[in-house]
């Protein structure tokens, strides 16, 4: 029964709800009719039929500010059409034809003589034909983005008119075509990419658009070898930055990056005994890409680690276990539960572990042995337990000092505070284990993996700019 009740509420809140907002629309409505504004007093309208089509009120109002309003729009149509105006003559009419549509949708009729519509066509045609003209003049004189306005604003009025679809295209295709030949003779080949893909979407048999969008893209592509790191730390924890490299430049899915197969790689520094020694000035770049086959090597170092090994501290602590006792109240003659408190001790235990890493990374061209991008990064993970062990009833325990446990003493105090409590309760709560050193490694390589691969990507989307 209740969320019948509770439904009904419901609907009964809503529909005061917008009775009260449809009244407050059609007052603000009348108001803007009395001052002559009429356009902005039919929107009002428009608002409180839209919370209750049944509004008298509002659907006379807007019956009659919606005529004078369009009137008003109807007239600046005839007064352009007098003047040859064919622009403003043209947008005022589709105004007053979209005014008029918005309030036939709340099943307001007005009057809106048909003969407009004739004017309204002969004038279109004119207009029409003088955007053709001006559009096809911009595009011989290689204006542009002038020529592809004036076509957009064609097909907006009119789709299909001519063969503006295709004056449009044009006036796309050949600055992209130019674009893309200017970038592709000057090497940049991802840049001249995206023109020819520009104008291979839009006409892939526009002349030799296909093959120069195939070079650029080949000679866009990076193909990368990722050499295993170096890393000549003490520790028994191993580090294999070098695979969450591979992933992230993998995940990311950037058609201009390919990735030499990671077996293929080791192979040839097996067979070949290439030093993984860091490559300072790029000359084992330059053999280890032809072998490969790889265009960009990247290659990289472990700079420092360090591991801090769980480590755990306990302290005895003095708190207090709260109990109840039956005491009789003489002044209202019954007994009564009095809470209670009994000196005790806990153990509070407390450790942290950390693990640190100071990576090196290189970008280098195979082709000139060029480090194209270097850097640093660092980062660290770690982890830190706290928690409480109590051998008596945990619920009631509370923290608090005390001298001696069999004699009070003033300065004995318990903490009962809500927020002293709580920090109890979290720490009896509290976890017990560390994080596995090598969970924490493999996190922290992979936050360092992902800026080396952002990096990268970065590198790459930036040629293209």
């Amino acid at each position: 029964m209740k969320p019948v009740l509770h439904f009904l509420l419901f609907s009964a809140l809503l529909f005061l709800a917008a009775c009260s907002a449809t009244k407050s629309y059609t007052k603000k409505a009348n108001k803007m009719a009395e001052a002559g504004l009429h356009d902005e007093a039919s929107t009002l309208y428009m608002q409180a039929l839209g919370h209750d089509r049944t509004n008298i009120d509002a659907r006379i109002g807007l019956k009659k500010s919606g005529q004078l309003a369009l009137n008003n729009y109807l007239d600046r149509f005839y007064r352009a059409h007098g003047q040859q105006q064919y622009k403003e003559s043209v947008y005022a009419y589709r105004k007053a034809e979209s005014f008029y549509n918005d309030l036939t949708a709340f099943n307001i009729e007005l009057e809106f003589p048909p003969y407009y519509k004739q004017s309204y066509e002969e004038d279109l045609e004119v207009y029409l034909k003088q955007l053709y003209d001006e559009g096809t003049a911009l595009l011989q004189t290689q204006r542009f983005k002038e020529s592809e306005s004036r076509f957009r604003e064609i097909t907006n009025l009119r789709p299909g008119y001519r063969d503006v679809g295709n004056l449009k295209k044009m006036s796309v295709i050949i600055p992209a075509y130019e674009s893309g030949r200017q970038s592709f003779e000057t090497g940049s080949y991802r840049k001249a990419y995206g023109h020819f893909d520009e104008v291979f979407k839009l006409d892939p048999q526009y002349k030799d658009v296909a093959e120069l969008r195939r070079v650029s893209k080949e000679r866009a592509t990076l193909t990368i070898a990722v050499m295993p790191f170096e890393n000549s730390n003490a520790y028994s924890f191993s580090t294999n930055i070098t695979s969450f490299i591979v992933s992230d430049l993998a995940r990311a899915n950037n058609e201009f990056i390919v990735l030499v197969d990671r077996e293929h790689t080791e192979k040839i520094i097996r067979e070949q005994k290439l030093s993984l020694q860091f490559d300072e000035n790029g000359k084992t770049a330059l053999r280890a890409g032809e072998l490969m086959g790889a265009r960009m090597l990247l290659t990289g170092r472990v700079l420092d680690m360090g591991i801090q090994n769980p480590n755990m501290r306990s302290q005895e602590k003095t708190g207090y276990e709260s109990y109840q006792e039956k005491v009789y109240n003489t002044e209202k003659k019954r007994m009564e539960n009095v809470t209670r408190y009994r000196k005790v001790m806990y153990t509070e235990f407390q450790g942290s572990s950390a693990v640190r890493l100071k990576i090196q990374y290189q970008l280098i061209s195979a082709e000139t042995g060029t480090i194209l991008v270097s850097d640093v990064f660092e980062g660290s993970e770690s982890d830190e337990v706290r928690y409480i062990s109590y051998d008596g009833n945990a619920r009631n325990l509370f923290a608090g000092t005390w001298r001696s446990r069999n004699e009070p003493h003033p300065s004995d105090r318990v903490f009962t505070s809500f927020s002293q409590k709580q920090e109890v309760d979290q720490m009896l709560r509290g976890k017990r284990d560390f994080r596995p050193m090598n969970d924490m490694l493999v996190e922290l390589q992979s936050g360092l993996s992902n800026r080396v691969a952002n990096q990268i990507l970065q590198y790459e989307m930036q040629r293209g700019q």
